[in-house]
C-alpha cells in the first residue's frame, strides 16, 4: 500500500507538470508534435514509475496519415495512459465531463485538445460527436471507450452508440482495440496498484466510407464481438502464470 500511495503521488505531480506544459502548448496549437509529445512523455512516465510494461501487437495495420476513431475495453484508469502511450500520431480522446471539473488538469486538457462529452445530455452529446468529426477531418484520431466507465466486474459492459454514429457521421474507420491485464493490476475502486504487463492489440480496421446510420447496431455488435474475442481477462494475473 506504501508503494501504491507514492506511485500515486508521484503521478498527480507528473500530472500537474504535464497539465501545465500542454496548457503553454495548446495555446499555440493542441494537435502539435510537441503536445503529442508531452501527452506520450506522461503517459509513460506514470507506466514506467509504477514498473508496467505495455506491449503493443497489431501497429502494422494502422495506415500512416489516417485517421480513425480507436475503440477500446475500459479495465482500469491505467488504460487511459496505456492508450496514449501506444498510439502513433496525434489522437485525443472523448472524455467524460466530470473530469472537467479538476483544476488544472481540466485546463490541460481542453488546450491539448481533449473533447469533454455530457452523456446526460443527448442534445450536447451529438454536438461533441459533430464537433468530433471536424476535429477528426482535420487528421486527429478520437479515441473512446463506449462502455462509458470502467467495468466492475472485469467483464466487458454493452457499447454506448455515439462513437459508431460519429465514425458513420464522418465515414472514418474504426480501429477496434484490446486491452488484456489493467485490470488485474488496478481494480476498479482500489488504491492498490501491483507490477505487471498490460498487452493492446490493434484489430484490424473497419472501413463505415459504404455503411448507413440504421446498419449501427450491426457495427457495435461486430465491433464488440471482436473486443471480447480477443481479450484475455487472465492477462499478467496470477491464473495466467499457473497455465503456463
Amino acid at each position: 500500500m506504501f508503494r501504491s500511495i507514492w506511485i500515486i503521488t508521484v503521478s498527480a505531480i507528473l500530472t500537474i507538470i504535464g497539465s501545465l506544459m500542454a496548457i503553454v502548448s495548446g495555446m499555440f496549437n493542441p494537435y502539435s508534435k510537441f503536445t503529442n509529445g508531452i501527452i506520450r512523455v506522461w503517459a509513460k512516465s506514470i507506466l514506467w514509475i509504477s514498473g508496467i510494461e505495455v506491449i503493443i501487437e497489431g501497429l502494422n495495420k494502422l495506415k500512416h496519415g489516417q485517421s480513425y476513431v480507436f475503440i477500446a475495453n475500459h479495465q482500469s484508469t491505467l488504460d487511459i495512459m496505456v492508450y496514449a502511450a501506444s498510439i502513433p500520431g496525434t489522437a485525443r480522446f472523448i472524455a467524460k465531463k466530470e473530469l472537467f471539473k479538476i483544476p488544472i488538469f481540466a485546463q490541460g486538457m481542453k488546450l491539448a485538445g481533449i473533447i469533454a462529452i455530457d452523456r446526460g445530455n443527448s442534445a450536447k452529446a451529438k454536438q461533441t460527436i459533430d464537433k468530433a468529426v471536424q476535429i477528426v477531418k482535420k487528421g486527429v484520431s478520437v479515441i473512446i471507450f463506449p462502455e462509458g466507465t470502467r467495468s466492475k466486474d472485469g467483464t466487458i459492459q454493452r457499447f454506448k452508440k455515439g462513437a459508431f454514429i460519429m465514425a458513420l457521421n464522418g465515414g472514418i474507420p474504426i480501429t477496434p482495440t484490446v486491452i488484456s491485464g489493467s485490470g488485474n493490476i488496478m481494480e476498479k475502486k482500489s488504491m492498490k496498484l501491483k507490477h505487471g504487463r498490460i498487452k493492446v492489440q490493434f484489430l484490424d480496421p473497419i472501413s463505415t466510407e459504404n455503411l448507413k446510420y440504421d446498419s449501427r447496431n450491426q457495427l457495435i455488435e461486430k465491433v464488440r464481438s471482436q473486443i471480447i474475442e480477443n481479450f484475455d481477462p487472465d492477462y499478467g494475473s496470477v491464473k495466467s502464470s499457473m497455465k503456463k
